[in-house]
């Protein structure tokens, strides 16, 4: 099966509108015959956009006062109509018209709420889709025919459900037209509509009849599309080790053109046209612990009078002892061609650090270390200097004020530096003499690893110039030095230095790991890789365009290949790190094979329908014993929100920890399993409910079962459980060391939700 491609639809802005609209109140919609517009020669702007939302909207008697504000964009113009209640803000009816378009829809009424007890929805998924199709179809009648509908969200916890809707042409998506209506999942009434983005109207779509197939367009990708092999390295940071996979990463992720194959020019036209795909719808360095220079603050050492060492400190104090001064750097650097440090300069501050102490400022290396172990026991000190130039010299200076330079603290060795603040304007760059130091300071500073590293191509490449007659031009440049094992290059190892066109390093840093083992480079051809790719990944077919300052939109159907990594040697899709991925599962949309017939199976379809469910496989499994922590999660979800006590113990059902596995294999009292019991199920679902606190009270608690005594620690859990219906017992006993099976857990939430469900009514 291949992988599920990322909608083209845009659903953020609709997602956002719907979470405003929480508190709002049920309206209905006129259902007249005919709602287009009618207005004489005479009529306003304004009427005429009155008289459209008017056909469509009821408006509420009560609402008496009316607002409106306008605006225009692209040639169209624009409506946000208000109405509300004299001299009261609730409730409210917010109306938003674009041409003919209504792109909002939001009644507010303080006094209601959406969001309360767990529910199951009464209106089935077909009549949810129904009653979205029936308001969509009245706000906006040019809609019908041209739009999809989908169910984007239906939760246990919300009376809401959104419905996502989106536009097709020739069964063709369209990008950047779409909508949301939000309904009562249990009344059906209409909550709110969305549609935050420019609907096109009255555009024209090219037939697809002529466009080039998914196979043709596979070829033409790959002449657009370089497929390169990097290793990629990833670290496990418990234990250090490092691992290393090649992994191929394209070059290309335009829009294609479906009538040529080549690359869209759908965003270059926008821009020359002064074109927009957005209109206006209606709506509304210094480091840490650095000691200071001053002779009066710096820290002196004192007599130990007495004090006795650990062997651990007396380590620490002979290896303070072999640092390099802060002053014995400046002289080395002064004789750093480089570095190019004068008796202009003086130390501005400086910090003094390991590998052990402070990880964020440890360089990107091990190079000078290699051996992990012996990391461990003696680790890296480095050195980070401030220079400034002289205070008396600051106003005059033309070189670069400030210098910062990291060294390694017991050799001297210069791993960073930056210079930056300089006076005066820069000539034009020499790019071979530029790059000519480059090179030498990367033999110099990089010396024990250059072998390893290639000047990147652009390091050679002219020097650019800009502006109407060249006046303006490079006056520096950062010459790139790649990592390259077995002909492969190696992501993120590099090396950087910055050259100015007076031929002053103004930068040095680099990045290598070490302790890590390369794969050899026997790796799939890239016609192999483009095959594997076809294989796993579709492409996007899709029409997207924009609006002229004309007003009238230009629309262009395309192919696009969503973005992607393959493992260079199995083909398979994976991530950036080069680790295989799993395709995510829809589990809404799962289809059992193993529930039909069984007691259960309405329970597990209702919880499945609403997000809470247990399986992304499409067995179920209905049989076998829940887990710990796959009771856990699917009762939080079942009861976020249901209950208005929000404490620690709410919070603690995330947190739990599951019961380890008794080593014994004898079990214990409390069942030590990682499948959870009656009892622990009774316990979690006090925490859930908020009654965490109440259930650890002693001496207060009875329960009608047979085989609990008072004794036990978690009687107030399984009184509480049994009181508010969710555990229930047999033959008078509670049973709470029998483990339930998955198909039991999910009818115990549903019995739960709506016994509560019918009781709130």
């Amino acid at each position: 099966m291949k992988r599920s491609k990322t909608t083209i639809v845009r659903t953020a802005a609709l997602v956002m509108a719907a979470m405003m609209a929480s508190a709002a109140m049920p309206m209905s919609i006129y259902a007249v015959p005919d709602s287009s517009t009618s207005s004489s020669s005479s009529d306003t702007d304004l009427q005429t956009a009155l008289t459209t939302v008017k056909k469509r909207i009821k408006i509420p008697d009560e609402l008496t006062e009316f607002e409106y504000s306008t605006s225009e964009s692209y040639k169209t113009k624009a409506y946000n109509f208000t109405w509300h209640k004299k001299d009261e803000n609730s409730p409210s009816l917010d109306v938003s018209i674009f041409g003919n378009i209504i792109t909002y829809y939001y009644y507010y009424d303080s006094s209601n709420s959406y969001y309360g007890n767990a529910s199951i929805a009464k209106l089935s998924n077909d009549q949810i889709i129904a009653k979205a199709k029936e308001y969509v179809y009245q706000l906006d009648p040019s809609f019908k025919d041209k739009v999809k509908f989908e169910i984007g969200s239906l939760s246990i916890n919300s009376d809401k459900v959104n419905v996502f809707v989106t536009r097709h042409e020739d069964n063709i998506p369209v990008s950047s037209n779409d909508c949301m209506v939000t309904i009562n999942k249990n009344t059906g009434e209409l909550i709110s509509f969305v549609n935050d983005t420019d609907w096109w109207e009255n555009a024209s779509f090219d037939s697809p009849k002529n466009a080039m197939s998914e196979k043709e367009i596979e070829e033409a990708y790959k002449s657009l599309c370089k497929l390169t092999p990097y290793y990629k390295i990833t670290t496990n940071w418990e234990t250090n080790e490092k691992t290393a996979r090649i992994v191929y990463q394209p070059d290309f992720n335009s829009e294609i053109d479906a009538f040529t194959g080549k690359k869209s020019t759908i965003w270059e036209d926008m821009q020359n046209a002064e074109g927009t795909q957005y209109v206006d719808g209606g709506y509304h360095d210094t480091a840490a612990g650095a000691v200071n220079d001053t002779a009066e603050e710096a820290l002196e050492m004192e007599d130990a009078g007495g004090v006795s060492f650990t062997e651990a400190e007396l380590k620490k104090i002979e290896i303070d002892k072999s640092l390099i001064t802060p002053e014995k750097a400046f002289e080395q650097l002064k004789k750093d061609k480089f570095a190019a440090l004068t008796d202009d300069y003086e130390i501005k501050s400086y910090n003094v650090y390991s590998d052990e102490t402070n990880d964020k400022l440890v360089p990107l290396t091990t190079a000078e270390n290699s051996d992990s172990k012996e990391k461990e026991k003696d680790p890296n000190y480095y050195m980070s200097i401030n220079f400034s130039v002289k205070s008396n010299l600051k106003d005059t200076y033309k070189g670069y004020k400030n210098i910062n330079v990291q060294i390694n603290a017991k050799t001297g060795k210069v791993i960073y530096i930056s210079k930056y603040s300089k006076s005066g304007d820069l000539p034009k760059l020499n790019v071979s003499k530029a790059k000519s130091i480059a090179d030498s300071a990367a033999k110099t500073y990089a010396k024990d690893i250059i072998s390893g590293y290639k000047s990147d191509k652009s390091n050679s490449d002219p020097v650019e110039t800009w502006g109407q007659n060249n006046e303006y031009y490079e006056t520096a440049r950062t010459f790139i030095y790649n990592r390259y094992v077995n002909g492969i290059q190696v992501y993120g190892d590099w090396i950087h230095i910055t050259v100015d066109s007076e031929g002053t390093v103004t930068n040095y840093s680099f990045n290598h790991t070490e302790d890590v083992k390369f794969p050899s480079a026997d790796i799939l051809s890239t016609d192999e890789a483009f095959a594997k790719l076809y294989e796993q990944q579709d492409f996007d077919f899709y029409y997207d365009g924009w609006r002229g300052k004309d007003g009238k939109v230009r629309t262009y159907l395309l192919y696009k290949m969503d973005s992607f990594y393959l493992n260079a040697k199995t083909g398979k899709l994976c991530n950036w790190r080069g680790e295989d991925i799993t395709e995510s599962v829809d589990t809404r949309k799962i289809k059992y094979t193993d529930i039909k017939g069984i007691p259960q199976e309405k329970a597990i379809l209702e919880l499945q329908r609403h997000g809470a469910m247990l399986s992304e496989d499409k067995k179920f499994r209905p049989n076998d014993n829940i887990e710990y922590k796959e009771f856990e999660t699917l009762i939080y979800s079942a009861l976020l929100n249901s209950v208005g006590v929000y404490d620690d113990d709410v919070l603690a059902v995330e947190e739990a920890e599951v019961p380890e596995e008794d080593p014994s294999g004898n079990g214990s009292k409390t069942n030590t399993s990682k499948y959870i019991t009656r009892e622990q199920a009774a316990v979690i679902f006090a925490k859930a409910s908020g009654f965490g606190n109440y259930a650890e009270l002693k001496g207060i608690y009875k329960t009608p079962f047979s085989d609990v005594k008072s004794s036990n620690e978690n009687i107030g859990a399984i009184a509480i459980a049994y009181s508010k219906g969710f555990l229930k017992g047999e033959n008078g006993k509670f049973g709470g060391e029998k483990n339930i099976t998955r198909a039991e857990a999910a009818q115990i939430i549903y019995d739960y939700i709506i016994n509560n469900q019918n009781t709130a009514k």
